[in-house]
């Protein structure tokens, strides 16, 4: 318990970073307030603390800010957007709206401010995630406020998200395993690490303001931290590997960032894949400054958490995911196709039902219409999950349907009728598979 606890405004608070910083604040006594859009999330996930909703989108003014730093006497941005999208510009949420704080943070006499920024960022760096963390990085520099800039490399924690998380599916690939070339090292960093440098820095702002690396002693290549991972996951090693070279993650990036005009966040967006071909390097002597001591080397902080049966289910859950998803579009979409082109085929499947031959046809037509629907909102992120509800309500409907007014369909050798089972399976399992970090 911290004898002198502040008052500490953490954005980001339910992010990979934030969520674990102002988890240990919170337990040391501050009074932590949480800033970001989703409420309800952030309260499920950290129960403890304040929250206030607010959108960085929203507060490129200082005067936004104003009243969200009443009696705050320390703020931390641990908020981080990997690449622009639809209704998300890089450059407002870490560049301009963090301008922003900084003058309200100078007009409030904020005591503190934390910055948690990336390894490598820099005016000149390959995309704009460096170039407008760098931005606000120097915007703090050259303010009034007592700052601390973090620099973490390739962040590895209990849980995951963005690069660990793919780093930990590319583990989780059967028969075998990638040969990366045209890559540069990482230094990874352990999450506890980060949270720990943090609460250093509230510690003892002056003495420690300034901008630290936050990474382990040793570069890696990617393929020996993919190793690392399987080995911890408990997949065992694999004795064939497919190389695979920039050109072909370079094709899967820019995938990625096509699927992100559909609202879908991708840890191979073409953001990430330059971040791993540059490398995330640092200087580590920084990270013995902060923490009194060296990073705990990657193999240490995977021994610190070990790998259980739910690690390998989720790796393995998330690396199947678009796969299951891209599955139930084409059947949706392609069962409603089918519907509208063979329509009066399958209304006389309905002969010598209850039903004229005029509402067969019109259930038939109205069925693909709901098809089409559903299969169209599988393939967005923002209508994924309603549109994962509807194909299971649909199905139990079709199944009802089908066995009142068709019930020898359950003969059927083709057997629609249990597939339509195996859906509503499989449609579960997303649901599931979709739920927030």
């Amino acid at each position: 318990m911290d004898r002198n606890p502040k008052s500490i405004l953490v954005l980001g608070a339910y992010g990979f970073i934030g969520s674990a910083i102002a988890k240990e604040l919170s337990f040391a006594g501050h009074r932590v307030t949480g800033f970001g859009r989703n409420l309800s999330y952030g309260r499920a996930i950290l129960p403890d603390i304040q929250w206030c909703k607010g959108d960085l989108r929203q507060y490129c003014d200082p005067q936004s800010w104003l009243p969200l730093l009443h009696e705050v006497d320390v703020v931390i941005n641990a908020s981080g957007v990997l690449q622009s999208s639809p209704g998300n510009d890089v450059n407002i949420t870490q560049a301009d709206a963090i301008f922003a704080l900084i003058k309200a943070c100078e007009i409030s006499d904020i005591s503190q401010f934390i910055q948690i920024s990336a390894c490598g960022a820099s005016n000149d760096a390959a995309h704009d995630f460096m170039t407008s963390k760098a931005r606000a990085d120097q915007q703090l520099h050259n303010s009034a406020l007592t700052a601390t800039i973090l620099r973490p490399g390739l962040v590895i924690g209990r849980n995951s998200y963005g690069g660990t998380e793919l780093i930990r599916m590319i583990a989780a690939l059967p028969l075998f395993a990638p040969r990366l070339t045209g890559f540069g090292k990482i230094q990874c960093i352990a999450l506890a690490d980060v949270v720990e440098a943090t609460v250093n820095a509230i510690a003892r702002p002056v003495a420690l303001a300034g901008s630290y690396d936050l990474v382990e002693t040793e570069s890696r290549p990617v393929d020996q931290i993919i190793a690392l991972h399987r080995e911890w996951l408990g997949f065992g090693a694999v004795g064939r590997k497919l190389p695979v070279g920039r050109l072909l993650t370079k094709i899967a990036a820019m995938m990625s960032d096509a699927l992100g005009w559909l609202g879908w966040r991708s840890p191979m967006r073409s953001n990430a894949i330059r971040s791993l071909i540059n490398g995330v390097q640092g200087q580590s002597e920084q990270t013995a400054i902060i923490l009194g001591r060296p990073a705990i080397a990657l193999g240490q902080v995977l021994e610190g958490f070990p790998a259980g049966k739910q690690d390998r289910i989720h790796a393995q859950l998330m690396l199947g995911l678009p796969l299951f998803l891209a599955m139930l579009a084409l059947l949706w979409l392609g069962s409603g196709l089918l519907g509208i082109w063979k329509a009066d085929e399958a209304a006389a499947l309905l002969d010598g039902s209850y039903l004229s031959s005029n509402i067969a046809l019109i259930m038939v037509y109205g069925g693909a219409v709901a098809d089409l629907i559903l299969g169209a909102g599988l393939l967005f992120r923002k209508t994924v999950r309603a549109a994962l509800v509807g194909t299971i309500a649909i199905s139990l409907a079709y199944l009802a349907g089908g066995t009142i007014l068709t019930p020898l369909l359950w003969l059927d050798p083709l057997a629609p009728l249990i597939k339509a089972l195996a859906c509503v399976g499989l449609s579960m399992t997303c649901l599931i598979a979709l739920d927030k970090r």
